[in-house]
């Protein structure tokens, strides 16, 4: 029964936290005309007003993402190194007044007596951007940590430490590497010892390219002269290290968002010395930016982007109402903090102008009673497999139940959920020692779906259309 109800929270989740209809609108908006792909999730005060996902998750099979999918954070990871740095400053391992040397004594650039940690936390260090000047280029050669440093983050000062801020990445691939030294333990042990484990933040964890990620989600590049998706150029995401490293789900970043905001990782002082902002030098505060109000923003708040090609992320939250927007898409085909700013003034209340798109599915809508019938569906293994075609028979719907039969097995059990612009369904069958879970959604004249079984142990998507 705990597996059947995970399988219908995948396809189901955002109905059960649409309060507001013009969430779903204004994401169905931004599927349709704006390309967004991705999951969306506005809390207030932690609690969950609207989460839900929409668009492609692979385009090599075709699956649909949805919200328990893991996207890769980018930047995002900046803030959980600064929480790492500020827990050892608690800690009394670290000041944030000294120098890089004393704590990597082997250091060769040019800050090494001359740049503080303060000042790498908040981009203000000097220290040459060699990086953002190659682009991918430092990404596509594997190198260990101590290698990238000598390679691309000790260079020469280029301003007087502290005079303005630079946002780059080497600061916090310098950062890694203190930790790493101070705690004598690596940047993944540590992470997870101080915020992972004890928030439960179960698929969060560093990328490894050498390794199976499972539920990561591939990402894609839009290329905006051909309205079209490529694959991201390939790239060892784990050399961001401390800067963009991460991957996680939305609702883990809603346990660090919850937990940063209410002192439950750092005390109050720590937590309040890395949300100071210094307007002099761009606003930044540890990891993070802050702002009084700005644009559709009426209160102060924090925010942080993430981007890497195709990976790309937006975390906003604000101070006196307590909303957290989050965003996630694994393609850079849709500006995150225009739909973020939307989400914010939804969920205030306010009136959102949400044009009519010409491209938005109409759906079986008018009663449940249109889904009845045969549909033909194509339950392939993979992509490049033949079609493999069968006959779903719902033979019956009252309210939102319904039954039917399934790949020859008959089933009384299934439920509709009628509540979005798209009907929604979930049902079990059995075989003589298996159980099979079913979900999916309608959609105009054609049905998509995944099945599970965990005693057979695979997961199948599937679609098909009426006969």
């Amino acid at each position: 029964m705990r597996i059947y109800l995970t399988i219908i929270g995948i396809f189901l989740t955002q109905l059960t936290f649409a309060q507001n209809p013009q969430f779903s609108e204004l994401l169905n908006y931004y599927n349709t005309e704006k390309q967004f792909n991705g999951v969306v999730l506005v809390a207030t005060n932690g609690e969950i007003d609207f989460l839900s996902s929409t668009g492609i998750g692979n385009r090599q099979n075709g699956s649909v993402l949805n919200t328990k999918s893991k996207f890769k954070i980018a930047s995002m990871t900046k803030v959980f190194t600064a929480v790492l740095v500020m827990k050892l400053v608690e800690e009394n391992r670290i000041n944030l007044d000294d120098k890089i040397g004393k704590y990597l004594p082997n250091y060769q650039g040019e800050g090494k007596d001359k740049v503080t940690i303060h000042q790498l936390l908040n981009y203000s260090s000097g220290i040459e951007n060699k990086l953002d000047a190659l682009g991918m280029t430092p990404y596509q050669t594997d190198k260990s940590l101590d290698e990238f440093i000598e390679a691309y983050c000790s260079g020469k000062l280029v301003f007087t430490p502290g005079e303005k801020s630079e946002y780059g990445n080497t600061e916090y691939i310098l950062l890694q590497k203190i930790i790493e030294t101070v705690s004598e333990n690596s940047y993944e042990t540590y992470l997870a010892k101080i915020i992972l484990e004890p928030l439960g933040m179960q698929n969060t964890q560093l990328v490894e390219s050498k390794e199976i990620n499972a539920g990561l989600l591939p990402s894609y590049t839009f290329k905006d002269s051909l309205g079209i998706f490529v694959n991201d150029a390939p790239y060892y995401p784990e050399l961001y290290f401390g800067a963009g490293a991460l991957y996680a789900t939305i609702e883990d970043l809603l346990k660090f968002d919850q937990a940063l905001f209410n002192f439950k990782l750092l005390n109050k002082p720590s937590t309040e010395r890395l949300l100071t902002i210094h307007p002099e030098l761009g606003y930044t505060a540890y990891g993070l930016w802050g702002s009084t109000g700005w644009g559709n923003f009426s209160e102060p708040f924090y925010y942080r982007t993430g981007a890497i090609m195709g990976s790309n992320a937006n975390w906003i939250h604000t101070m006196e109402k307590e909303k957290t927007i989050i965003v996630l898409s694994n393609t850079n085909a849709t500006n995150l903090y225009e739909l973020s700013e939307k989400l914010y003034l939804l969920s205030i209340g306010k009136e959102v102008d949400i044009p009519i798109s010409e491209n938005q599915n109409t759906t079986i809508n008018s009663t449940t009673e249109e889904i009845k019938g045969t549909w033909q569906i194509d339950l392939r293994p993979t992509p490049n497999s033949e079609p493999y075609l069968m006959d779903f028979y719902i033979t019956a719907v009252s309210g939102k139940e319904f039954k039917g039969e399934f790949y020859g097995s008959p089933f009384s059990n299934g439920m509709l959920n009628t509540d979005w612009d798209k009907i929604q369904f979930a049902f079990t069958t059995n075989d003589s020692s298996n159980t099979y879970y079913h979900s999916g959604y309608f959609s105009e004249n054609k049905i998509y779906g995944i099945s599970y079984s965990e005693g057979r142990k695979f997961i199948s998507y599937w679609t098909g259309k009426k006969k």
